[in-house]
């Protein structure tokens, strides 16, 4: 099966020359990636301003003959867009793909019923051509696992691991749940507002994120858990946190541990998601189980 898909820029702008590298990479794969001469205006450090922006997300939904709509990049600017969505527009025959930014997109989709997709954002996929072999070949692995979602594949489970359980404990959990989250800054920072993240009940919440030093991670966590974001979440499981400077010797799941302790949340990490090497795709939403090491997901 080809895919056609829909390319939208809601956040931040790209350089054309992102775009036009993974578009090569995408066709030669055999993806047609359908960008807009329209894709971009850039005002400030953003694709355009908000109408602009939404009109590039109605008209990728409304193409008929695309299977998917993806994020060229995250950023920031997708918070902006919600108050102004006409949800109406918005098919749900299509996932939209993205994650950082996209991270409040794709749960307000959720919440609507809409398909959406944590996964590696549109010019990602020009480090299929990176000059390293190793990014090359991950880059490529994970662009073929997201189009194996969209074609129907199920997910191959995801490793993972309880902090402060041995070995021999690790076999005992059995979590259920819809899997939900995304990057850790962009959830605090909606907090507090009409879009402001709240997991469902029993929710497996993934969290990531990049080039953030260790207090303003604390910060950001301690704002989501007071705010009430994780009141009814039945775990947390950290995906990649790169580039974040560590404090001392402390390591970042001590003060998840610490923050967390309110809430009596089992915390997991090591997942191969976020802003790292390793950015895996799942469906948001989708239900999983924390089993024998493994965060398994149904679909």
């Amino acid at each position: 099966m080809s895919l056609s898909i829909s390319i939208v820029a809601p956040a931040s702008y790209t350089d054309s020359g992102t775009i036009d590298t993974a578009i090569a990479a995408l066709e030669a794969i055999g993806v047609d990636a359908r960008v807009p001469t329209t894709l971009q205006s850039p005002e400030r450090y953003l694709a355009g301003n908000v109408a602009h922006r939404l009109e590039g997300l109605y008209a990728a939904y409304a193409d008929p003959e695309t299977q998917a709509v993806w994020a060229v990049r995250g950023g920031y600017g997708c918070a902006q867009l919600v108050d102004h969505l006409d949800w109406t527009r918005l098919s749900s025959a299509k996932p939209l793909i993205g994650y950082s930014d996209i991270s409040v997109l794709l749960d307000q989709c959720h919440r609507q019923g809409l398909p959406a997709i944590h996964g590696p954002v549109m010019k990602e996929a020009a480090l299929m051509q990176h000059e390293s072999k190793e990014q090359r070949q991950v880059a490529g692995n994970q662009i073929q696992e997201l189009l194996g979602l969209l074609q129907g594949e199920p997910p191959a489970p995801f490793a993972l691991k309880r902090y402060g359980a041995d070995d021999a404990q690790a076999p005992e959990t059995n979590l259920e749940g819809p899997v939900v989250g995304g990057n850790l800054m962009t959830l605090a920072c909606v907090a507090g507002t009409p879009v402001q993240f709240k997991a469902p009940p029993g929710a497996l919440v993934i969290l990531e994120d990049v080039g953030e030093p260790f207090y303003r991670l604390e910060r950001a966590l301690w704002q989501l858990v007071h705010s009430g974001a994780f009141d009814q979440a039945g775990a947390i499981c950290l995906g990649t946190f790169e580039g974040c400077s560590p404090y001392g010797d402390t390591s970042l799941e001590a003060i998840f541990t610490e923050v967390l302790r309110p809430l009596s949340l089992p915390l997991f990490s090591g997942l191969p998601v976020g802003h790292g090497l390793h950015n895996r795709p799942w469906r948001y939403g989708t239900q999983g189980r924390i089993a024998n090491g493994h965060l398994e997901l149904k679909g």
